[in-house]
């Protein structure tokens, strides 16, 4: 079993680690909304379908990119105060 100093180095981590994944996630989000910009951009006077879709699409990776980095800073939250609790 681990030890307390143990359990509270792996939330430590783990919070860390949080910490990266809401970084690269941003960075993604960022580059989908650029994405999204350079479609929306040069599909201006087209209703093609398939032009439709890769703005839908990139639109939905955004907004899942943008879940993420939410999931990513509570998870990482979680373990802070976690750590608290066991003092």
């Amino acid at each position: 079993m681990a030890t307390v100093e143990e359990v509270k180095a792996g939330l430590a981590q783990a919070a860390e680690e949080g910490n990266t994944v809401v970084n690269q996630a941003r960075a993604a989000a960022q580059s989908a909304e650029r994405m999204v910009s350079r479609l929306q951009a040069v599909s201006r006077g087209t209703n093609h379908a398939k032009v439709a879709e890769a703005v839908t699409r990139a639109q939905q990776a955004r907004q899942g990119l943008e879940q993420a980095i939410i999931a990513a800073q509570q998870a990482a939250q979680a373990a802070r105060e976690y750590m608290v609790v066991l003092g």
